[in-house]
């Protein structure tokens, strides 16, 4: 019996033999692969990996922050009158998350006149608003050192050390208070403003009730600046009357210039002028060129009272060639408490240093005067320099 011999399988044995093939392409593929990614390494060094990984993590805004609370420092390195021999800035390592960014160590040394809590509270304040983050804060050594870290996010980026010393320089602040209204209130109050013993500018109206007095009084104050208070009319006139010698925008060119050369006379020895009221006479250019006309002639500076915020009054002094600045702040307007106005003094006084000098007004009241007895000792120990109005627009026109 014959057996019959299989014939192989043609087609199996190709199958068989184009296996090995395609395990060969893959690992061929795969070694090329390898090949590329370690040759790209060796060109690309691992830091650069790091600022790779980096920019993943920080954007434009981020590394924004970093000048942010720099500058945010040295603001409240300035409000604190701390001098540039007691700022001291030491960049140390790389921040990982920062690129091209390194992590400062400042030392601060602040004048123990400053109680820490105000210390803290400065640059707490001035570091949040600038859109940091107060990571960390512990005082040391009973209330004369102080640090603080801040970051962005959960990224430390700044440590502040904070050390109180008697030693400390003090870098002044130039406040020149104006303080209106001089003739409208009884002589003894007015006399206890002269004796505070520091220099202001006492802006006088033309025709108060005890006018005559107050001048003959402050011939023995030579500390003291004489201003015109021109009375002028406010936007509720008739409700609200600004009283004798008063400038109304009804006048003529002509009665507007002889009203304001009077109330400029009334009141010999003045070195400026400034408007009473006045809310509607300084929105008007015609009306403040004839006022203008009689400060120039009589050879005064002016201060806008900004007694409305469309006043036109310091733009047309300025184009006539008059010496003219407006007021920073005023501490005492109508309806305010003795404690804010007290609030007030204290965080305008401490802002000045952020300007060559502050124009602070304020009037002639027993109130703010308390406010002002009480509390000048303190300002003067926080470096609070009081000067005139002369001093400060001298100052203010070589920033």
């Amino acid at each position: 019996m014959m057996v019959r011999r299989r014939r192989p399988n043609k087609t199996a044995k190709k199958r068989k033999s184009a296996f090995p093939l395609w395990i060969a392409i893959v690992i061929v593929i795969a070694v090329g692969a390898v090949l590329i990614i370690f040759g790209n390494r060796k060109k690309h060094p691992k830091a650069n990996e790091k600022n790779i990984k980096s920019a993943e993590i920080v954007d434009s805004s981020s590394i924004d922050f970093i000048t942010r609370i720099d500058g945010a420092i040295m603001q409240a390195a300035c409000d604190l009158g701390v001098s540039d021999d007691n700022l001291r800035w030491k960049r140390n390592k790389e921040i990982e998350q920062f690129p091209n960014t390194k992590f400062s160590n400042i030392t601060m040394t602040v004048n123990s006149a400053f109680p820490m809590a105000h210390i803290n509270y400065v640059l707490q304040h001035t570091i949040v608003d600038s859109g940091g983050r107060i990571m960390d804060a512990f005082d040391k050594k009973s209330g004369t050192e102080l640090t603080i870290k801040v970051g962005y996010g959960g990224i430390s980026t700044h440590q502040i050390k904070i050390r109180r010393r008697n030693s400390a320089t003090i870098e002044p602040a130039y406040v020149a208070l104006l303080i209106d209204d001089f003739g409208y209130y009884p002589v003894p109050i007015a006399k206890k403003f002269f004796e505070l013993g520091i220099k202001f500018d006492a802006s006088i109206l033309p025709q108060g009730e005890y006018t005559q007095y107050i001048l003959r009084e402050l011939k023995n104050y030579d500390k003291i600046e004489r201003m015109v208070h021109i009375p002028m009319e406010p936007k509720n006139y008739p409700k609200v009357d600004p009283g004798g010698g008063a400038i109304f925008v009804s006048m003529t060119d002509h009665e507007i210039l002889r009203q304001a050369e009077k109330d400029i006379s009334a009141i010999p020895g003045a070195v400026g002028a400034n408007n009473h009221m006045g809310s509607r006479a300084t929105e008007n250019k015609r009306v403040m060129y004839q006022v203008l006309r009689a400060v120039r002639d009589a050879g005064l500076f002016w201060v806008d009272s900004r007694t409305t915020p469309y006043s036109v009054s310091e733009e047309v002094a300025i184009t006539m060639k008059i010496p003219a600045v407006h007021i920073d702040h005023i501490i005492d307007p109508p309806i305010i408490s003795a404690d804010e106005i007290e609030q007030r003094l204290y965080r305008y006084c401490l802002d000045a240093r952020r300007m060559p000098a502050m124009i602070i007004n304020c009037h002639s009241s027993d109130t703010t005067y308390q406010i002002l007895k009480k509390n000048l000792p303190t300002l003067k120990k926080y470096g609070i320099e009081f000067i005139t109005v002369s001093e400060a627009i001298a100052k203010k026109s070589t920033k």
